[in-house]
């Protein structure tokens, strides 16, 4: 008798060392799977915060003003930034294309608009030529940006895209990715209007055009895109991938380097889908 109780105390003993053992699995588990649900909710946050960082590639100031650049610090808040450069939260994010006014980050570069010296820019919006008689293309010359609507922008494009045998979608999609089809905006490294040449790649496509093209007046500014594009279509054959990495990186990059900027080829492509031909 007694050893039948000891036994059922064993087994007693043992069931609930099974029970605290599975308890503990269990709680390991369910700890685990906490632990793995958090991480995916993290590494989503990272990539949608990554997908909504960029900051505007080109701002949008208005006609007459010219961009004065903020490099974004710790513990700034747009309406601060506002309040110091005597301005307000809601023209910034306008002109920034920000669309959630509590949310800017770190290293982000914002224009403060300020008004060009000269007069305002209406009508056809030309103060002063953006090449010198040298051939010199300006850096930031606001007074010489044209102003435009969508409108011009994309009949231009198309125009443009047929003269030079090109799909009018990657026109399209190109001018929409690297402007929004503005051509009265000027990047903070310097990329100008609706194709945001650098002055440079301007200089360097006049020379080899051999053709005078101001990339601060719309249609010289959509011709001198377009060459660069109909020159990475023959590069490279009509690989569509390459023609538009080489756009944003460079051929040479492509070339020697490989394609590395995945977000902005898939973009591109993207808004191709949605234009029509």
């Amino acid at each position: 008798m007694q050893d039948i109780k000891s036994k059922m105390t064993q087994q007693t003993g043992n069931r609930g060392k099974q029970d605290r053992r599975g308890f503990a699995l269990r709680f390991l588990f369910s700890k685990n799977a906490i632990l793995l649900v958090c991480s995916a909710v993290l590494l989503f946050s990272s990539f949608v915060v990554s997908q909504d960082q960029r900051s505007a590639q080109a701002a949008n100031p208005g006609p007459g003003n010219g961009c004065k650049w903020y490099t974004v610090r710790g513990g700034d808040t747009l309406s601060a930034i506002a309040w110091r450069f005597n301005s307000n939260y809601l023209t910034l994010a306008r002109v920034n294309g920000i669309r959630n006014v509590n949310l800017i980050f770190v290293n982000q570069r914002l224009c403060l608009p300020y008004r060009v010296s000269g007069g305002s820019n209406s009508g056809s919006g030309r103060i002063s030529n953006g090449v010198l008689a040298n051939g010199t293309v300006l850096w930031y010359a606001y007074g010489a940006l044209q102003w435009s609507t969508r409108g011009q922008v994309e009949a231009l494009l198309r125009r443009a895209a047929a003269i030079y045998g090109l799909p009018a979608r990657l026109v399209l999609a190109i001018a929409w990715q690297e402007s929004g089809w503005y051509q009265h905006v000027i990047a903070w490294d310097g990329g100008i209007g609706v194709m945001q040449l650098m002055p440079y790649t301007a200089m360097g496509l006049n020379t080899q055009t051999r053709i005078r093209r101001d990339p601060y007046r719309l249609w010289d500014n959509i011709l001198l895109g377009t060459v660069y594009l109909r020159s990475l279509w023959n590069g490279f054959r009509g690989n569509l991938v390459k023609v538009i990495s080489g756009y944003n990186e460079g051929g040479w990059a492509v070339i020697h380097r490989g394609i590395f900027n995945w977000r902005y080829v898939n973009s591109v492509l993207s808004l191709m889908r949605s234009f029509r031909n």
